[in-house]
């Protein structure tokens, strides 16, 4: 196929045409560095390559893009290529290169995401939850969030502390507020226990 025209379409790509009046888009970078002009004649599969350059040129452009704003796990990170329009091979390379040259790490994201969890009081059956749906494998989660220092009783206290004392007026309240703070994912014992000791100490400041 022999190139008839290529012209700006967007500010990142280039339109070719051809003379068999079929058209695509390649990344105006790739344009440039493979000399693309009108006149050249492409075979298939050399068309099939420009493209598949193209496509993770600028998957790779973007990941930039979303890793300049926040981190991102592996699969948080591919599933927005995905989203975003590229292909699933082209995204998986960026995927692999990020990973070999240290801009994302699955262990790196899931020990910082799980201290930040911990200093909120969540819950480690909880966490892991949250964690998944940020693309952290389960078996690193449990492991990562088995390694921190959270004492269950002094979460289950800030956070009555900060959303439950004014509940704690009467016996139907005590109940609402351990069943809240169970299906929050602290055991019942924990919470048990951590409900008397803070009604305890509570009294006792007014005594």
């Amino acid at each position: 196929m022999q190139i008839t025209e290529i012209k700006k379409d967007k500010l990142h790509l280039m339109k070719i045409t051809f003379d068999n009046d079929s058209v695509v888009f390649l990344d105006k970078t790739v344009c440039a560095d493979k000399c693309l002009n009108v006149g050249m004649y492409l075979e298939q599969e050399q068309l099939k390559e420009l493209e598949f350059l193209s496509d993770y040129t600028r998957a790779k452009s973007r990941a930039v893009w979303y890793l300049d704003r926040q981190d991102h796990t592996e699969k948080a990170l591919y599933d927005k290529l995905i989203r975003a329009g590229f292909g699933k091979q082209a995204s998986a390379k960026v995927i692999a290169r990020f990973i070999e040259v240290g801009l994302i790490d699955d262990e790196r994201y899931a020990r910082n995401y799980a201290e930040r969890l911990m200093e909120a009081n969540v819950s480690k059956r909880e966490a892991v939850q949250k964690m998944l749906l940020k693309g952290v494998p389960y078996d690193l989660a449990k492991a990562v969030l088995e390694e921190t220092e959270a004492d269950e009783q002094t979460q289950i206290k800030n956070l009555i502390d900060k959303k439950y004392r004014t509940k704690l007026t009467d016996q139907k309240g005590v109940e609402k507020v351990f069943a809240a703070l169970a299906r929050k994912g602290f055991s019942y014992s924990a919470v048990k226990e951590a409900l008397k000791s803070y009604i305890e100490e509570s009294e006792d400041e007014y005594v």
